[in-house]
């Protein structure tokens, strides 16, 4: 088996179809190809890095960033509902931000904010497409992932997110996040998600190993706001959805393990608060490597 996927969970290699290995294989040998770089490289923003063996989830934390003017972050998906408002909350933290994305274009906000984002293009897929950009950056904040068949999510969240974290690390990126996901626990999800759920899987894993001290995985429940649809319109989720985050906020967290039911319970977040959080994860260096879950994203609204 290629060592690209050597930790790989058993079971998830049988869902990757010919073209997925054949796609992977191709950023491996790219990946190779970039040995020369110098893996122990950090750039002038250097973050202060400390490791906690045996844990998997991070200390409390008050939910703002400092202002750090000087750190370049770049955003894998940028232009998509949550990986906007990422660049926005990373530029009113005064970095200075990168967008990746297969169009290149920013999104159909008309906010000003968005002529001060670079838009390149890029597939995660290839990293000779995006390679330069992470080459100097002080943080990558990946918001690839999305739906599909079986063998489609497992590439997208999972996949191409390993490519890009084995990319950022050999061209020495000191800081990774990623936008995971709160899977409930609901018997026969995995027949239904199997591929996002293994995707995902693969992602942690991946930004685990690769970056035990500076990797940190948020997962949200339902993210909600204004999801721009078109140029004229608009679905504003937050009408729907902000009202059960607080009725469920109010309610115990041990009813999010409840089995069968325990995924209702799961309080939904604002893009909004999930972007400060992504945010901070990539620039505080008091932020914990590991999870961020559910709770923890609530601190950041």
């Amino acid at each position: 088996m290629n060592v690209f996927f050597k930790d790989i969970p058993c079971g998830v290699m049988s869902v990757l179809e010919p073209r997925t290995l054949h796609l992977a294989n191709k950023a491996l040998k790219f990946l190779r190809s970039t040995s020369n770089y110098d893996m122990r490289r950090i750039s002038s923003c250097a973050f202060t890095q400390a490791s906690h063996p045996g844990s998997d989830t991070r200390a409390d934390k008050k939910g703002s960033a400092e202002s750090l003017p000087g750190i370049t972050v770049v955003v894998l998906g940028g232009r998509g509902f949550v990986g906007s408002q990422i660049c926005k909350a990373a530029l009113e933290s005064g970095m200075k931000v990168v967008s990746i994305s297969r169009s290149g274009t920013a999104p159909l906000t008309q906010e000003p904010w968005a002529r001060d984002v670079e838009w390149a293009r890029g597939n995660v897929l290839e990293p000779q497409t995006y390679l330069g950009h992470l080459q100097g950056a002080s943080a990558v904040i990946s918001c690839v992932g999305g739906f599909g068949n079986q063998a489609e999510m497992l590439k997208v969240n999972g996949t191409a997110n390993v490519v890009a974290v084995e990319t950022a690390k050999a061209v020495g990126v000191p800081r990774y996040v990623f936008v995971s996901a709160t899977i409930p626990k609901i018997p026969g999800l995995g027949m239904i998600l199997g591929g996002y759920i293994n995707g995902k899987t693969m992602a942690e894993e991946a930004v685990r190993k690769h970056f035990p001290d500076s990797g940190v995985c948020l997962r949200p429940g339902v993210v909600y706001g204004d999801r721009i649809i078109s140029n004229s319109l608009t679905l504003p989720l937050g009408y729907v959805f902000q009202p059960v985050e607080r009725l469920l906020l109010r309610v115990p967290q041990t009813w999010v393990n409840l089995p069968l039911i325990g995924g209702l319970f799961v309080p939904p977040i604002s893009a909004a608060a999930l972007a400060r959080a992504a945010v901070a994860a990539a620039s505080d260096a008091s932020v914990s490597p590991g999870i961020m879950d559910v709770p923890m994203l609530q601190k950041y609204k």
